[in-house]
């Protein structure tokens, strides 16, 4: 995102602010800024063509997204959390992820059907890592919009992208299991055709469980890793 990408909006800095950190997400979650990497606020205010307040009202809206951490000594950098952070988060997750989807599914209705299977479709061959991250997004995001529940939907896509960044780096790991994402997405969209909500629920509470699981053990894996080098 360049500063063309903020034409047009209103001179308010906490807009500004939440364009350059919706920017500087997309940019983490495609690895532009690695984990551990320090933010710098000139170099960011200067690639957005804006002054460093906005900078620093989007740094504190990536904090609360879980992407970033301010320390006083270090600044500003990129996060990763823990497997004890990434546990407690899937938690949460789990909870509203599996209330949203239940509630999506008692008024599921045919015709949403097609966009959600084009999207499993193209994710089950996707080799973009970038785009696999998104088609994945889609397709949860808006099986829980048709939850009816704004609110509900608000809050899981915050919990979302505050996980987005380090489920793009385990998308590139070795041994993604692809296969076994597509069968859990499947079983999760079928319960919702079938407008089973305890199904669509147990499903996605299935699906999130298995994932934090392979992503705890891939965290717990490169934290050992980084030690011994």
């Amino acid at each position: 995102m360049t500063v063309a990408d903020l034409a047009g909006v209103a001179p308010a800095s906490s807009t500004v602010a939440q364009r350059v950190a919706e920017g500087l997400r997309q940019d983490i979650i495609r690895g532009v800024y690695p984990v551990g990497s320090k933010l710098r606020q000139g170099e960011i205010a200067r690639q957005f063509g804006v002054s460093t307040t906005p900078v620093r009202e989007a740094l504190v809206i990536l904090q609360g997204d879980g992407l970033v951490r301010l320390d006083p000594q270090r600044g500003a950098f990129v996060f990763m959390p823990s497997a004890a952070d990434l546990s407690q988060h899937y938690e949460i997750r789990i909870a509203l992820e599996a209330l949203a989807v239940g509630k999506a599914a008692e008024r599921f209705l045919p015709e949403w059907a097609p966009s959600l299977e084009a999207y499993l479709d193209e994710l089950q061959t996707q080799p973009n890592a970038e785009r696999s991250a998104e088609l994945n997004q889609r397709f949860h995001v808006e099986i829980y919009q048709r939850s009816g529940r704004q609110q509900l939907v608000d809050l899981v896509k915050s919990l979302r992208y505050a996980s987005s960044a380090y489920m793009y780096i385990y998308r590139l790991a070795p041994g993604y299991p692809n296969e076994h994402l597509d069968s859990e997405h499947r079983r999760i969209l079928a319960a919702c055709v079938a407008r089973d909500p305890q199904e669509a629920a147990a499903a996605t509470r299935d699906h999130l469980g298995r994932t934090v699981d392979r992503v705890t053990t891939w965290l717990e894996s490169h934290a050992r890793q980084a030690r011994t080098e």
